[in-house]
């Protein structure tokens, strides 16, 4: 959907293993969202185009995301509230592998069905 990444994209990566992996697909141009989604109005069109970017440090932010004109409709600032704390899962520091990370998702689904019930 997004293309082969650029240097530019590519700027932020520094392992040299990852670097090689980029490079060995071949060149490919970001597709045209408009064809893929034509029921899409302008707006969801344009905060896709900016949500879907390979480097982070190009991507648009979560607060930018919500003050996105796409959800101005929807969305009720008066009603939302912001957490002071941040979430941080403890896995996250580890090397995950499919597996891994399929056996995490499975425990979170638990725990917030439980929690729930």
């Amino acid at each position: 959907m997004i293309g082969t990444p650029n240097e530019e994209d590519k700027s932020y990566v520094t392992d040299q293993k990852a670097l090689e992996y980029l490079n060995a697909f071949p060149k490919s141009d970001r597709v045209n969202l408009c064809t893929v989604y034509p029921g899409a109005g302008e707006e969801a069109i344009d905060l896709l185009h900016k949500i879907l970017v390979f480097n982070p440090y190009f991507r648009i932010s979560i607060d930018e995301c919500l003050e996105h004109p796409f959800f101005k409709k929807c969305r009720k600032a008066e009603k939302e509230q912001c957490s002071a704390n941040s979430i941080q899962f403890d896995w996250e520091k580890e090397h995950l592998d499919r597996a891994k990370l399929r056996m995490h998702f499975i425990e979170e689904i638990h725990f917030f069905k439980a929690y729930r019930a």
